[in-house]
């Protein structure tokens, strides 16, 4: 089964007979997003040629979807009455020959806003501990909103925090949803601003398992044959504000039951993907998305789709996602993967406008 499959019917006829010689093509699926149209490409077939959409009738039961030459464009309302949509094609050589396509419409239902007017501690854990670099310390902090915003910051302490015998001059951050929101499908979205800084720093938008990381699973893949790859991470969104990086990264990693990250690679497999935010700035607010399905991943930014995932399938037990803000920061010095910041140009925070999850 695939989700295609699931949201997706193609049916063609001759004189009111099903009939596989005048077809209308999806080119691929996608849910779409809260908030934004959702643009499908197409193609139609006559006798096992490509023929033009010019010389057939086409149109939607729904009056306000909008064709053009090979893509249809249903808006955000439509989308979210829920139900199937059905396109009906007419041959104009010969009108006896009809085709429809069928697509089932995503409605979402909000199931967890924040808009950030206080923290809300029935919703957020704070995190505290050592960072990815040990000159680097997590300090927990009782509240993480400024003028209604969740700010996430990266800053170089007067006084070092003492931990383990070593001095942490510096401190970042990080918030979870961890035992007290988690959510098994569904769209994980919100707008976020990353810090104007050229290296350095990291900042990511991401979903662990409510169990036991890298030993429960949210689904499997289905493209390494009998071999096992459970993913047990989903990055939403990561920057690692490379130099040439304009843009986001987006990555599941898998893992198998008794995996040892001391004595194995860090992760069984990674799937990730870079993209480049057109117009992108740093220290602009963008829009990221994820809607998981049983039978596929797509990511979003601002509204486009940037990455899909279609061969996964179900684990046997699914385990429900919780959600995490996070910001690592690589001091001068640490060697941290991601560049190095000067500490002129801290401090720095990540902001967070608002998040939305949706069943």
């Amino acid at each position: 089964m695939t989700d295609f499959e699931l949201n997706v019917k193609e049916e063609g006829f001759y004189k009111g007979e099903p009939c596989d010689d005048f077809m209308i093509h999806l080119e691929s699926y996608h849910p779409g997003v809260p908030g934004y149209s959702v643009a499908y490409k197409y193609y139609i077939v006559f006798k096992g040629e490509r023929i033009s959409p010019r010389g057939c009738n086409i149109r939607a039961d729904y009056p306000d979807v909008y064709f053009k030459a090979d893509e249809f464009i249903i808006p955000d309302a439509t989308r979210q009455m829920g139900g199937w949509m059905t396109v009906d094609l007419h041959c104009a050589e010969d009108p006896d020959y009809t085709a429809k396509l069928k697509i089932k419409l995503r409605k979402y239902e909000i199931t967890l806003e924040d808009n950030f007017e206080t923290f809300n501690t029935d919703i957020w854990n704070a995190l505290s501990g050592v960072s990815k670099k040990p000159m680097v310390y997590r300090r927990a902090k009782e509240n993480y909103v400024r003028d209604n915003k969740l700010c996430l910051d990266f800053e170089k302490c007067e006084t070092p925090i003492v931990h383990n015998g070593i001095e942490c001059y510096y401190s970042d951050a990080g918030v979870s949803t961890k035992d007290k929101f988690s959510q098994k499908y569904g769209c994980f979205s919100t707008r976020m601003r990353v810090p104007a800084t050229p290296t350095g720093i990291f900042s990511a938008f991401w979903l662990m398992p409510q169990g036991r990381y890298r030993e429960d699973y949210f689904f499997k893949r289905t493209d390494t044959g009998d071999e096992f790859h459970g993913c047990s991470e989903i990055d939403i969104m990561e920057i690692f504000h490379y130099p040439a990086t304009r843009g986001s990264a987006h990555t599941e990693h898998y893992w198998e039951p008794g995996w040892d990250p001391k004595t194995q690679p860090i992760t069984k497999s990674s799937l990730g993907m870079d993209y480049t935010i057109p117009g992108y700035k740093d220290g602009e607010y963008q829009e990221y998305a994820c809607v998981w399905n049983e039978y596929a991943l797509y990511y979003y930014v601002n509204g486009t789709l940037v990455k899909v995932n279609d061969k996964i399938e179900p684990v046997e037990n699914v385990f429900p996602a919780y959600i995490l803000y996070t910001c690592y920061l690589g001091p001068e010095g640490s060697g941290a993967f991601w560049g190095e910041v000067k500490d002129e140009d801290l401090p720095q925070s990540m902001m967070v406008d608002w998040l939305r999850v949706y069943k």
